[in-house]
């Protein structure tokens, strides 16, 4: 397991307070890292990261928001996914993963038929 800070912005806050009760789960950790497996899991990870889901304009905006305790082997899978995809440059592995999870929260809110926890 290791553990990081993770940048949302807050309309990601948003988002998973939205899913929070949909999913009747009090946890924003817990939230984040089972749609994390789902999205790992996927067949075809183009549907989540190829459109570009998570625009940025011109600035860093997202803020650490919470600390997550996540499986070692899912935190090198997100920042591998971050280096497949043509996304703009950070500068910490904490900042990369933090993109990757914020396009899948994301695509969460855009397509919740496609992705399940």
């Amino acid at each position: 397991m290791m553990k990081f800070n993770l940048y949302l912005k807050d309309t990601h806050l948003d988002i998973l307070d939205e899913l929070k009760e949909k999913h009747s789960i009090s946890s924003n950790e817990e939230l984040v890292k089972r749609y994390v497996k789902s999205a790992l899991s996927l067949e075809d990870r183009d549907l989540i990261f190829e459109v570009i889901r998570e625009k940025c304009s011109g600035c860093f905006s997202s803020e650490p928001q919470f600390e997550v305790d996540m499986d070692e082997e899912d935190f090198k899978k997100l920042k591998t996914i971050f280096e497949e995809y043509d996304f703009d440059t950070y500068f910490t592995d904490e900042e990369r993963v933090s993109k990757t999870i914020r396009c899948i929260i994301n695509f969460v809110e855009e397509e919740p038929e496609l992705i399940s926890i």
